[in-house]
C-alpha cells in the first residue's frame, strides 16, 4: 500500500510538471494494484482530457465520480471533459455539481459561469464571474470574462472599467484589449477602440483585429483607412468572409481585378459562415456591375447560410403584434395623465429596417441643434428585460402605476441626456421602434415621431441584400416568405397606430424624399420644430457616425437609383410578392 502511495504521489507531481505521458503510465499501474482508486481514475481522466481523447477520459472521470460522489474535482474534470469537446450542455451539470459540493471552488465557479454564457444565461454568468473577482480579485481572465457578458446586457460603461482592470493585471492581454476595443464602440467612442486595437496589433498582428479596426474606420467614414484594413485582414486570413464584405460594401468596383479578387477567394476553404459573408461580397459586386442574376444567386447562397444559425417560424412573431394591438387602444392612449410635455427635443426616426431611417435621420442630425445618436435600444429594452420578456411587459403595460411609467420616463430621459453634446434636440433611430410607438406616445407626448416607408417589395429586397451585424437579430430576414410576413405584420401594426394616435407621427416615404429631396427635407424639419438650414441637403457631408448597413450610401449624395431596382430581379423575386400585402398607394 506504502508503493502505491509512492507512486501516487510520484505520478501527481509529473502531471504538475506537465509530463503527462510519465504521469499517465504510473495511474494506470495505481489502477493495476487498486481498481477503485478513485483519485487515480479522476487524475487519469484528466489526464485524458489534456491530452484530447475523450472517450477514455469519460470513462475514467465517470468512475472516479461513482467510487467518490462527493468529491468536487471529480465532477469538476467531468464537466471540463464535455466542456472540452463543445458540450456545454452536458458539462453544465457536473460543473455545478463541483460548486455545490464546494462553494469555495474557484476553478468550477469560473467555468460554470463561462458555461452559462454559452448557454445564454447572462445573469448567472455576470454573478459567478462577480464571485470570482471577490475571492481572487487579480483573476484577469474573470475580469475580461465580466465586461463581456455585461457588453451583452448592454452595460458598456461598466464594462469599460472590467476590461481596464483586466490590462492593468496583464498589460498584454490581447484580448482584454479587443474586448474594450468592443465595448468602447458600443459607446460610439470609435477613437478609442481604434487607440486600443493598434495596441493589441502592437503585441501581435491578427486578421480579426485589423476587421475590427476596419469596422470602426467605416463607421466614422474614413472609407480608405477601412479598405486599407480589411485589406490587411485579408492578407493575414485569406479566409476571413467577413473582410471581403466589408470591402465591397465600400468600394465602388471598377476593375477587372477588383471583381477577379473577391471570385478567387471562392476557392479558398472556409467555414459556412466565412463563405456566407463571401456571398454577400459577390453578390454587391454583381449588383454594381448590374448582373442581377448573378447577385441574387449569391444573396439566396448568403442568405441561406445564413438562416440555417436560427431558429425561426414567421408564426413566433404574431403574439408580439397581437399584444400591441390590444393594450394600446385609442381609449387607453387618450386617457389622462399628468406628465407635464415630456419628451420634447427628442425625435423618434422608425420603420421598418433599409425603408429610409439612415438617411432621414442624417438629414436631420444635419441641422446645428440636433445630435444624431444613431440606432438606441434604450425604448426596446425596457420591454425585453421586462420579467417575462417583452410580450408580458406590453401586456400589462397599460396597468402599470404612473410611478412606473414615470420611472421608465425618466430613465429613457436621463439616458438620452448624456447623448445630447450640449444640443437641444436629438435623434433616436432605432427602426424597430415602430414596435413601441404607443408606449412612446404615451410616455413622452412631445417627443416627435418620424414614420419611414417604402415600397414594400423594394424594401424587403434591400433588407435580403443587407447583413445585420447585430447577433441574432431580424431572424425574420433571411427568407422571402418569412420577410413578407413579418413586413405584413408591420403594415397592419402602422394601420392600427394610424387609427389610434391619428396627427401622432408624421409619414415620409422614401420614393418622394429621393425625388424631391429639397421639398420633403424642408417639410420633415419644419415637423421637427425647426428652422431650416441649408446643411440639411448636404447630409453627406456630415461628419457624425453612422453604425448601420447604410453607412457608406448616405455619405453620398441623394439618389433615386434604388427606387425600381427592384424590377431587375424579375421571377427571382416571386415568393416574396405571391406572400406580400402591397397597400394600394404602391400597386401600379
Amino acid at each position: 500500500m506504502t508503493n502505491m502511495v509512492s507512486m501516487l504521489q510520484q505520478a501527481i507531481q509529473l502531471h504538475q510538471q506537465g509530463k503527462l505521458d510519465a504521469a499517465k503510465s504510473l495511474y494506470e499501474q495505481v489502477l493495476q494494484q487498486d481498481k477503485k482508486n478513485s483519485d487515480a481514475h479522476n487524475l487519469l481522466g484528466a489526464v485524458f482530457v489534456a491530452q484530447k481523447q475523450f472517450k477514455t477520459a469519460e470513462k475514467h472521470l465517470l468512475k472516479a465520480v461513482k467510487l467518490a460522489p462527493k468529491y468536487a474535482p471529480a465532477s469538476y474534470n467531468l464537466g471540463r471533459c464535455y466542456l472540452d469537446q463543445g458540450l456545454p450542455n452536458k458539462a453544465f451539470g457536473p460543473v455545478q455539481k463541483a460548486v455545490n459540493l464546494d462553494a469555495n471552488y474557484l476553478d468550477a465557479i469560473f467555468v460554470l459561469a463561462n458555461i452559462n454564457v454559452q448557454l445564454g444565461q447572462l445573469k448567472e454568468a455576470e454573478a459567478g464571474y462577480r464571485k470570482v473577482v471577490v475571492m481572487a480579485p487579480k483573476h484577469a481572465e474573470a475580469w475580461n470574462n465580466l465586461g463581456g457578458v455585461l457588453q451583452e446586457q448592454d452595460q458598456n460603461k461598466e464594462a469599460v472599467g472590467c476590461h481596464e482592470k483586466a490590462i492593468d493585471l496583464i498589460p498584454n492581454f490581447q484580448l482584454a484589449y479587443v474586448s474594450l476595443s468592443s465595448a468602447l464602440q458600443s459607446l460610439d467612442d470609435n477613437l478609442g477602440s481604434i487607440d486600443v486595437l493598434k495596441k493589441a496589433i502592437e503585441l501581435s498582428e491578427h486578421a480579426s483585429i485589423y476587421h475590427k479596426l476596419g469596422v470602426n474606420y467605416q463607421q466614422l467614414g474614413q472609407m480608405d483607412d477601412a479598405r486599407n484594413a480589411y485589406l490587411k485582414a485579408i492578407d493575414l486570413d485569406p479566409s476571413l468572409g467577413a473582410c471581403y464584405r466589408g470591402y465591397a460594401e465600400i468600394t465602388k468596383t471598377e476593375s477587372a481585378e477588383q471583381v477577379q479578387f473577391i471570385k478567387d477567394a471562392f476557392a479558398i476553404e472556409m467555414t459556412d459562415e466565412n463563405l456566407m459573408h463571401l456571398n454577400f461580397a459577390w453578390a454587391k459586386v454583381q449588383d454594381s456591375l448590374k448582373n442581377y442574376d448573378e447577385a441574387f444567386i449569391a444573396y439566396k447562397a448568403g442568405n441561406d447560410l445564413h438562416r440555417k444559425g436560427y431558429s425561426y417560424k414567421s408564426q413566433d412573431s404574431i403574439p408580439q403584434f397581437k399584444a400591441l394591438k390590444d393594450t394600446y387602444t385609442e381609449a387607453f392612449l387618450s386617457s389622462e395623465y399628468n406628465i407635464d410635455g415630456r419628451g420634447e427635443g427628442v425625435i423618434f426616426v422608425l420603420g421598418m429596417p433599409r425603408s429610409g431611417t439612415t438617411l432621414v435621420e442624417q438629414i436631420i442630425s444635419s441641422h446645428s441643434l440636433v445630435t444624431g445618436a444613431g440606432e438606441l435600444e434604450y425604448m426596446g429594452n425596457y420591454a425585453k428585460h421586462y420579467q417575462g420578456g417583452a410580450n408580458k411587459f406590453h401586456k400589462q403595460f397599460a396597468t402599470m402605476s404612473e410611478h412606473q411609467w414615470n420611472d421608465i420616463a425618466e430613465s429613457y430621459l436621463q439616458s438620452v441626456a448624456a447623448l445630447k453634446d450640449g444640443n437641444p434636440y436629438v435623434t433616436d433611430k432605432m427602426p424597430h421602434n415602430f414596435l413601441n410607438m404607443g408606449m412612446i406616445a404615451k410616455l413622452l407626448p412631445e417627443a416627435k415621431i418620424v414614420h419611414c416607408k417604402r415600397n414594400p417589395v423594394a424594401n424587403c429586397l434591400s433588407i435580403y441584400k443587407a447583413y445585420f451585424t447585430a447577433k441574432g437579430s431580424h431572424k425574420y430576414a433571411y427568407n422571402l416568405k418569412e420577410l413578407a410576413e413579418y413586413h405584413n405584420l408591420y403594415e397592419d401594426l402602422m394601420d392600427h397606430w394610424r387609427q389610434v394616435m391619428p396627427d401622432k407621427f408624421y409619414e415620409i416615404k422614401y420614393e418622394d424624399l429621393t425625388t424631391n429631396q429639397e421639398e420633403e427635407s424642408r417639410k420633415l424639419i419644419e415637423y421637427c420644430g425647426l428652422e431650416w438650414q441649408d446643411a440639411c441637403l448636404d447630409f453627406y457631408k456630415t461628419k457624425r457616425k453612422v453604425k448601420t448597413a447604410s453607412a457608406f450610401q448616405v455619405r453620398q449624395p441623394m439618389s433615386n437609383k434604388s427606387v425600381g431596382l427592384w424590377k431587375k430581379y424579375g421571377d427571382a423575386l416571386q415568393p416574396l410578392i405571391d406572400n406580400l400585402y402591397i397597400p394600394e398607394e404602391y400597386q401600379d
